[in-house]
């Protein structure tokens, strides 16, 4: 195989492991110039080099020459990977914290009794190495009507983080939302944030201080001015009775779409997506299932459970009921039909694999859907699928639990965050006071429990990040529902572990008690 080196272009054939033959080459050179560019500035780059190219090296000749202006590095190995770019592997910067490739069980220590730290501080993750950040307290942060409220990062499908890595959307369990700092400060509290229909808001894909959210049938931009915010009416889409932005679709990759499902006057739905910079829908799908009521009250309307955006700004559209029915399961709307992705739902997420194509992440075998098989030893591992052709994919994670997943990735930003829960009864995820609480152990402790990780969407490297520390068998919104930032810079999780024995009294919600968390990833 060569490198060979073209202006600031390294082209790398059938590579799974040369990095310790480039960092004999490139290790004392500081600035690599050749074709009249720089591309590798400093050191630092170029131990970035060696971590994307981790793997496993067979064989491996080496012959260096510098002629004509190219550097020449030959390698020969006996195992192959798709090529890479230097451009791509600049930029795949490894997590900073926690165990790389560690197949064993780890119990955390002092389940019964840890205590996070307060708003604004931290501490480091007594297993895995990382640093947690502690952003709400709401036992003692907001009060409604005497009550005390439950903080959450929303969802693993939505980024909370804005595009700057500076603000965080958080929702509480009375439908408010509120905008803070990552140190935990309030930026704008909730009684500034617009009123506006049920479903959720998202952040815009460069400016950290505009975020868009529909009110009626109005698509409206809002901007983060001091401690309030300026609405300005993007459109009205005087077609329908209303408009939500359900659950639990993100801003598109490109930045430039945005999913929305409008109530039609014969009680249908359109589900559709808008492009924000030419002012058009580019891809409209009609259900034949109706509405009951107003589709602004609702983040799930009628016969729609969950939506999605793929990478190549297709919609995903998660229908309440499993089946192999057109309008039950998950289904891809590619403009002319629904094409089955999943027929017995499980969580999923999309983006680009590592070649530039859309995939979808997720469990697939024939029990889910007719006619797909699961690439992982077990048979129901964690798969990269291919979206446009869905009998392909490839193993990413075997023998895992229950998981949400968080993907916004491409061949430049190749991590997604997942995290893991049990709901077993009796297990160790419940609180200290609960019946049917049994103490962590070897014993009853799952491979990969609770954790929060980050995988590459090559398989190639798992890096085991934290424990949640959430007792998840609780309730539903006790899972953690890790989401990672639009960069791969941070991860946020949801977590009742500052209350081990069970929620303090007069919550909102009995039973939930859980705040906002943040890690550091990149």
């Amino acid at each position: 195989m060569d490198f060979i080196l073209l202006a600031s272009a390294l082209f790398v054939e059938d590579l799974p492991d040369c990095g310790m033959a480039l960092r004999a080459v490139l290790w004392e050179t500081e600035n690599l110039s050749l074709a009249g560019e720089s591309v590798l500035r400093t050191t630092a780059d170029t131990q970035t080099v060696f971590t994307a190219f981790r793997g496993t090296l067979v064989s491996l000749l080496l012959v260096v020459a510098l002629f004509s202006g190219y550097l020449v590095i030959r390698c020969r190995v006996r195992l192959s990977v798709r090529p890479y770019r230097l451009d791509e592997a600049l930029t795949q910067r490894s997590p900073i914290c926690g165990k790389l490739n560690d197949g064993q069980i780890h119990v955390p220590p002092d389940w019964t009794s840890f205590a996070p730290p307060k708003v604004g501080q931290s501490y480091t993750d007594p297993v895995f190495g990382c640093s947690v950040k502690r952003l709400t307290d709401g036992s003692t942060e907001e009060v409604t009507g005497g009550e005390h409220l439950s903080f959450l990062d929303y969802y693993s499908t939505f980024s909370p983080i804005n595009a700057t890595g500076t603000l965080i959307l958080i929702s509480s369990n009375n439908g408010e939302w509120r905008i803070k700092d990552l140190d935990g400060k309030i930026a704008v509290p909730a009684s500034k944030i617009p009123e506006m229909n049920n479903g959720h808001p998202v952040w815009d894909a460069s400016d950290g201080h505009v975020f868009y959210y529909a009110v009626g049938n109005a698509l409206h931009k809002a901007t983060i001015n001091g401690n309030s915010v300026k609405n300005t009416i993007l459109h009205v889409f005087k077609e329908y009775r209303g408009i939500v932005s359900p659950d639990a679709a993100d801003l598109s990759q490109d930045g430039d779409h945005i999913a929305l499902v409008g109530q039609t006057s014969s009680e249908r739905m359109e589900v559709f997506v808008w492009s924000l910079s030419k002012q058009t829908k580019t891809s409209v799908y009609t259900t034949t299932c109706k509405i009951n009521g107003d589709i602004t009250g609702t983040p799930q309307p009628g016969c729609l459970h969950k939506l999605l955006l793929t990478a190549d700004n297709l919609l995903v559209i998660a229908f309440s009921n499993d089946g192999p029915g057109s309008e039950e399961g998950a289904r891809l709307w590619d403009g002319s039909g629904l094409v089955h992705l999943q027929d017995k739902t499980n969580h999923l997420d999309t983006g680009y694999d590592l070649s530039g194509k859309p995939v979808f992440i997720e469990s697939g075998n024939s029990h889910y859907t007719a006619g797909i098989t699961n690439p992982c030893p077990s048979g129901w591992g964690l798969d990269v699928r291919q979206q446009n052709e869905v009998t392909k994919a490839a193993c990413l994670l075997d023998k895992q639990p229950s998981w949400h997943v968080s993907y916004r990735g491409s061949a430049s930003q190749p991590w997604m965050a997942i995290s893991f829960f049990d709901d077993r009864k009796p297990g160790p995820e419940l609180f200290n006071r609960t019946t049917g609480f049994e103490k962590p152990s070897r014993a009853n402790w799952l491979l990969f429990e609770d954790e929060i990780i980050l995988a590459r969407v090559d398989g190639g490297a798992v890096y085991r990040m934290a424990h949640a520390r959430s007792r998840s068998a609780e309730g539903y919104w006790s899972t953690p529902r890790a989401a990672i930032s639009r960069d791969g810079k941070y991860v946020t999780f949801s977590s009742n572990m500052a209350h081990p024995d069970g929620c303090p009294d007069k919550m909102h919600v009995p039973n939930e008690c859980l705040d906002v968390y943040l890690i550091k990833a990149l």
